[in-house]
């Protein structure tokens, strides 16, 4: 992850935009997008912008573009395939998501789509989802736009907050201890993501039992 964080962060203006944007889109437009870390790349794309590596309203804007194209991807898949995507072996892990999951659309309806952004297997999978569903594309889109400014907007500004306060922080302490502050941050991550897909996967197992 350290060394993701690092390439992200060393490539390009254009370049750093083009991944950026690649993977915030993936997450959401393939059904493997489970192991796609769009909400990372989103922060890391706020922390380049807090060091001047990239234009803060352009990120923010690319990136809510990449996911609302990305979900619009997503809808396509699921109304094309319908609930054929269901049956992939990729998804046996996650029946029991899957199943919270549509419960929480047809609950919640368009805000599931807005809210559901802030969960990694509700932002993937809820796009085909919804296009398995009744629900039209053009309500889709609507609900899809506003969820996609209000998630891009809240990872892109606090990877950009954390920069600023990373760089101020710098200024306090040993050069050392800077290296080791990012890097704890990068791993708890990555522990978290970790800990939510194996709990994902003991949920089945149990349901299975």
């Amino acid at each position: 992850m350290d060394s993701l964080v690092q390439r992200i962060l060393s490539f390009s203006p254009v370049w750093t935009y083009l991944v950026v944007a690649l993977l915030v889109f993936a997450e959401e437009a393939m059904v493997f997008g489970l192991l796609v870390p769009g909400d990372t790349a989103a922060i890391l794309a706020g922390v380049a912008a807090s060091r001047g590596r990239l234009n803060l309203a352009t990120t923010l804007a690319l990136v809510a573009v990449s996911a609302l194209v990305g979900a619009s991807v997503g809808f396509a898949v699921g109304k094309i395939y319908g609930t054929r995507v269901l049956e992939w072996s990729i998804f046996n892990r996650y029946r029991a998501n899957l199943g919270k999951a549509v419960k929480f659309l047809e609950r919640h309806g368009g805000w599931a789509i807005v809210f559901g952004r802030f969960s990694t297997f509700f932002r993937t999978m809820l796009p085909q989802l919804v296009g398995m569903s009744p629900m039209s594309y053009q309500r889709f889109l609507v609900a899809s736009f506003v969820g996609a400014i209000i998630w891009g907007s809240a990872m892109v500004l606090a990877g950009y907050l954390v920069g600023q306060s990373f760089a101020a922080i710098l200024k306090q302490i040993d050069s050392d201890l800077a290296i080791v502050i990012p890097v704890l941050a990068i791993l708890g991550l990555a522990y978290w993501k970790w800990r939510q897909h194996r709990q994902a996967g003991k949920a089945v197992n149990s349901d299975q039992e």
